[in-house]
């Protein structure tokens, strides 16, 4: 039997951000019928810390609503291991108001949900405007109690030229 998540992220990365945060909160990528008894098996944490990743990310950068996202997803700490950021909720909602305000045309674009345990990677392509090559980036978040409480993220920019014919996702 196939893994639902894997399909979940293999039409994700296909159809793009709105897609993605569709998929990261249904239960399953593909109609089930009624009288199937999984669709009364709860959430599990993981699905659960996967989608409020997603969420999190669409609501602050996509729909510019930092405030909004690190009120509903982030816990009372919110430890940064980005250099360039201070540890807290209010540095995180200053970047992104910051960010938003300078490039309108920011998106992110998710490609990947990874999950194991209390860790959530986030996988998408960051571009701020049409005329950006855009990077590769990956965000990381560790969960406490189903809220986001820690932050890495690595990030790529798109070469002009690549080695290879692969693409960055």
């Amino acid at each position: 039997m196939k893994n639902p998540v894997s399909r979940r992220s293999a039409v994700a990365a296909t159809l793009g951000a709105s897609a993605a945060v569709a998929l990261a909160t249904a239960g399953t990528a593909t109609a089930r019928p009624e009288s199937d008894d999984r669709r009364h098996r709860p959430e599990s944490q993981v699905q659960h810390n996967k989608r409020v990743a997603v969420a999190f990310l669409d609501l602050a950068f996509n729909k510019k609503q930092p405030q909004e996202a690190a009120d509903r997803y982030v816990g009372a700490r919110f430890v940064q291991h980005n250099p360039l950021s201070a540890d807290g909720t209010g540095p995180f909602v200053a970047y992104v108001t910051w960010r938003t305000t300078l490039s309108p045309e920011l998106r992110f674009d998710f490609k990947r949900v990874f999950g194991e345990k209390d860790l959530v990677a986030v996988h998408y392509k960051r571009t701020y405007d049409s005329a950006d090559r855009g990077a590769a980036v990956m965000d990381i978040f560790r969960f406490e109690n189903g809220r986001i409480v820690e932050h890495w993220d690595v990030i790529q920019d798109i070469p002009e030229t690549s080695a290879n014919d692969n693409t960055m996702f």
